[in-house]
C-alpha cells in the first residue's frame, strides 16, 4: 500500500516518463503487459490468444490528447483495428478512452469520434467498451455512453468500485441494459469521492458484483483476485446466470495461471490487450495496482 500512491503519482510525471521511455530495459519490462507498438503486432497476439481459447478486448494506448487532429487519428486507428480484427475473424472487441478521443478538448468532438467507432464496430459485428478514467470524467462518460447506446447498442462501459457513487451508477446502467465491466480502479482520488482502504474497495466490489448478477446485462468481472472470482461464481449460481451470460476479464501478462484455470472450467475469459507507443501511463498504473510487479521492472533496469 505504501508504494501505490507514489506509483500513481509517477504515472503522471512527465520527467520520469521521458526517462523510462528511452530506457530499453524499461521497454522490455513493459512488453510483459503490452502487446506491441503496432496494430499488426497486437492482432498477432490476439490471434494467438484466440487459438488458446481466450477472447480479447483491444486497447490502443493513449489518453488526455490536446489536439483535435490527434483525437481524430486515434479514433481512426481504433475503428480500423476493429475492422481488421473482423476481417481476420478474431473474437475481439474494443476498449476506448474518451480523453483519447478528445473529450478534454471538446465533448462534441469526443462524441463524434465515439459514434464513428461504434458505427464501424457495429458494421463489423463487434462490441465497444468505454473505459472509465479519473472521477472528473465519470459523469460525462456515463452520460455520453447512454446517449450513444440509444442509437448504437454495441456499447458498454466500466464502473470502479473505488468510487462511492458506483452503486447508483450501476443501478442506472442496469435499468438501461448497458453492459458493465466492474473494476476496482487505478486512479488516485480524494477521500470524499473514493474509498481509500483496500478492504472497503473489496467489499464494495462484492456488493456491486451482486447487483450486476441480479439485474445487469452481460456483466464483466475484471479482477485477478481469487476471492472476488469465487464470489462472482457464487453470484452466478444464486441468480441463475449461465457461463455464456457473463465473463471474467483480466489483463494481458497478469495471472496467466488463473486465466487458464477459468478457461478450463468453462468460463468465458477475455484478455485486455493494450498496444501502442504511449504505454507509460498504462504500465505505471499496473505497477500501482500490483506493486510486486515493481520488482520485475527493477530487475530489468538493474540488469
Amino acid at each position: 500500500m505504501i508504494l501505490r500512491q507514489p506509483l500513481r503519482y509517477l504515472s503522471r510525471c512527465k520527467n520520469f516518463e521521458r526517462f523510462l521511455k528511452v530506457n530499453p530495459w524499461a521497454r522490455r519490462a513493459a512488453s510483459r503487459f503490452v502487446a506491441g507498438e503496432s496494430r499488426d503486432e497486437a492482432l498477432r497476439v490476439a490471434a494467438e490468444l484466440n487459438r488458446e481459447g481466450f477472447k480479447v478486448t483491444l486497447d490502443y494506448l493513449g489518453e488526455e490528447v490536446t489536439r483535435s487532429e490527434e483525437a481524430r487519428l486515434a479514433a481512426e486507428e481504433q475503428a480500423a483495428a476493429v475492422e481488421a480484427a473482423a476481417v481476420a475473424k478474431l473474437d475481439l472487441g474494443l476498449s476506448v478512452k474518451l480523453s483519447h478521443l478528445g473529450v478534454l478538448i471538446d465533448e462534441g468532438l469526443a462524441e463524434e469520434n465515439l459514434r464513428m467507432i461504434c458505427q464501424r464496430a457495429a458494421a463489423a459485428g463487434r462490441f465497444v467498451r468505454v473505459d472509465m478514467e479519473g472521477s472528473n470524467l465519470t459523469s460525462g462518460t456515463l452520460a455520453m455512453v447512454q446517449r450513444v447506446h440509444e442509437d448504437l447498442p454495441v456499447i458498454g462501459t466500466v464502473i470502479q468500485s473505488a468510487l462511492k457513487r458506483s452503486s447508483a451508477d450501476i443501478e442506472t446502467l442496469n435499468r438501461r441494459g448497458i453492459s458493465v465491466r466492474l473494476v476496482k480502479g487505478a486512479y488516485l482520488e480524494p477521500s470524499d469521492l473514493a474509498f481509500q482502504r483496500r478492504e472497503e474497495i473489496t467489499l464494495y466490489f462484492m456488493r456491486l458484483t451482486e447487483s450486476l448478477f441480479r439485474d445487469g446485462y452481460r456483466p464483466a468481472i475484471a479482477t485477478h483476485e481469487d476471492l472476488l472470482i469465487d464470489y462472482a461464481i457464487d453470484m452466478a449460481f444464486i441468480y441463475g446466470r449461465a457461463p455464456e451470460e457473463f465473463e471474467f476479464q483480466m489483463l494481458y501478462g497478469i495471472r496467466r495461471d488463473l486465466q487458464e484455470k477459468l478457461r478450463d472450467q468453462g468460463y468465458r475469459v477475455r484478455i485486455y490487450l493494450p498496444y501502442g507507443s504511449d504505454w507509460y501511463g498504462y504500465f505505471m498504473r499496473r505497477l500501482a495496482e500490483r506493486p510486486a510487479n515493481l520488482w520485475f521492472l527493477l530487475r530489468h533496469l538493474r540488469n
